[in-house]
């Protein structure tokens, strides 16, 4: 998404008053900071192949491969689960922000902000939800 993001989502999202298809975008002021930073910098993004032997790796891929194993120490040290986690993380933010819908209207609304998640997410945030139980409580005790 970053990648994406440098190589022209900001100018567009930029351009539309930091909205896709007319919602806004997740975490927009983050995405104004990064573009105010690198408005007057030559960022370059590109694919480095880090699947090549040792012994025929440009250094280009030498770093890659270093900063990869750090990555993969640091994620490890920090949470195995992190990947799962943060998806829950964007879900409820999703159920919650787009006023507590149901799993497929969550759905579409994160989706309609680029934000892309499983239905088990959805489900298991929907499922913990004490507001959501509160309502569901409440439809219950109604004559």
């Amino acid at each position: 998404m970053v990648a994406n993001a440098l190589w022209g989502w900001l100018q567009q999202w930029e351009q539309n008053n930091w909205q896709r298809r007319g919602k806004p975008i997740w975490s927009a002021e983050l995405w104004k900071d990064i573009a105010a930073r690198i408005k007057n910098m030559v960022v370059k993004v590109r694919h480095v192949d880090a699947h090549v032997p040792k012994s025929w790796a440009t250094e280009e891929q030498k770093n890659y491969h270093q900063v990869d194993q750090a990555a993969k120490i640091e994620v490890a040290q920090i949470d195995l689960d992190w990947q799962n986690k943060g998806e829950l993380f964007l879900a409820r933010w999703a159920h919650e922000t787009s006023g507590h819908q149901g799993r497929d209207a969550t759905y579409k609304w994160a989706r309609d902000r680029g934000v892309d998640l499983t239905m088990d997410a959805i489900t298991q945030v929907i499922h913990d939800c004490e507001t959501c139980a509160i309502i569901k409580q409440a439809k219950r005790m109604k004559p």
